[in-house]
């Protein structure tokens, strides 16, 4: 076990030197996730793991390593390879060690957990210790901004899986309800102004009331906001018209493509609605036999096995119609995307022995300590 967790800590830092910004402004040249894809590629070529590249954007591919056992459940683990930028951090690819943590952009965000993830199937994998399921490893692209190796995942696979875990920083808690979002503008057509869209905006005004009375026992209310964006005469930031911005915070049983159309159906005529962002809420079933599975591991290794919720969206918002969702891994989300993003070394080993019994437990089966 010890060998597994040195492999995760160098790992998560052999990563976090590889800058995989998908979001503006950033220091990555090339296509943001390429680094990454050339590091597991190597692992896999070194450890004689079978893998394949999943084309999302142009240039940006889905990185998929495959460790089979026909006819065992099928386990899919998603880690997204793109990080925020780093602007306004100091040396964000530096990977400083320091107090237990280790330093920069993407460290648990989600560097850390794809290292931990990754680091205990090599282990698994080179000790011969069989795997209790099939497992599929995924490195998604575009997680930060749209979602795009999601939603080509869950194309690829109409036939779905019994359990998909997104790692993603949650201090090792299991993680499965979690809110949606809906985010578009609204731009006047031309010859109309503000008048027109303080008219929309007021109109819209029933929608937020409605969405705003609704709440879940995990998340809390729903929140609509809608901001009125006066133009910018001065052209200081590019806006020559005026437009309004409409954010709602999403329950699980919500549907944008719903929220969508009733937008467009108040704003008609007047003006043009343009999506910037949507995603489902994620409310699984605490019953699944899978995610309790999930959690017997987590408590085996004396973490907290209790399900949460979080007011975050994950790649789960696009995968959840294709089988039971859950989110977990190490970290706290709460350093996620600030200027000193760390994540603790202990949670990693957390991760590796959570990950290991889950992987390998089984009848008669030999679990690593």
């Amino acid at each position: 076990m010890r060998e597994i967790i040195e492999n995760a800590v160098n790992l998560t830092r052999e990563l976090i030197a590889v800058p995989s910004e998908s979001s503006e402004p950033t220091a990555t040249t090339g296509p943001c996730e390429a680094g990454i894809v050339e590091v597991l590629k190597r692992l896999c070529a070194m450890n004689d793991i079978t893998w394949q590249l999943q084309e999302v954007l142009p240039e940006r591919f889905n990185f998929i390593a495959s460790f089979p056992k026909p006819g065992a459940p099928r386990i899919v683990f998603l880690a997204h390879m793109d990080t925020v930028s780093a602007q306004g951090m100091r040396n964000p690819f530096l990977a400083e060690v320091r107090d237990n943590k280790i330093w920069g952009r993407g460290a648990c965000d989600d560097k850390g957990p794809l290292a931990a993830l990754f680091s205990t199937l090599i282990g698994l994998h080179g000790r011969g210790i069989p795997l209790g399921y099939d497992v599929t490893l995924v490195g998604s692209v575009d997680e930060e901004c749209g979602m795009a190796g999601s939603d080509r995942l869950a194309r690829d696979n109409p036939n779905g899986w019994d359990l998909c875990v997104a790692l993603e920083p949650s201090r090792l808690q299991p993680i499965s309800t979690h809110i949606g979002v809906y985010r578009c503008r609204i731009l006047p057509q031309r010859g109309s102004g503000a008048e027109s869209l303080m008219a929309i905006k007021e109109e819209l005004g029933r929608l937020k009331a409605a969405i705003n009375r609704q709440s879940h026992p995990a998340l809390g209310k729903a929140v609509m906001t809608i901001t009125l964006i006066a133009a910018d005469k001065n052209r200081k930031t590019g806006m020559e018209t005026d437009r309004i911005l409409v954010d709602i915070r999403l329950l699980p049983d919500h549907q944008p493509a719903k929220i969508h159309a009733y937008i467009q159906q108040v704003v008609g005529d007047r003006g043009r609605v343009i999506p910037l962002f949507a995603a489902f809420g994620l409310d699984s079933d605490p019953h699944d036999q899978f995610i309790q599975a999930f959690q017997a591991s987590i408590r085996a290794r004396n973490f907290p096995d209790k399900l949460i919720g979080v007011p975050f969206p994950s790649d789960c918002s696009r995968l959840k119609n294709r089988g039971t969702c859950l989110v977990w891994g190490p970290g706290d989300y709460k350093a996620a995307h600030k200027p000193h993003e760390f994540i603790e070394i202990e949670q990693l080993a957390g991760a590796c022995r959570v990950l290991s019994h889950f992987l390998a437990r089984g009848p008669g089966r030999r679990i690593l300590k």
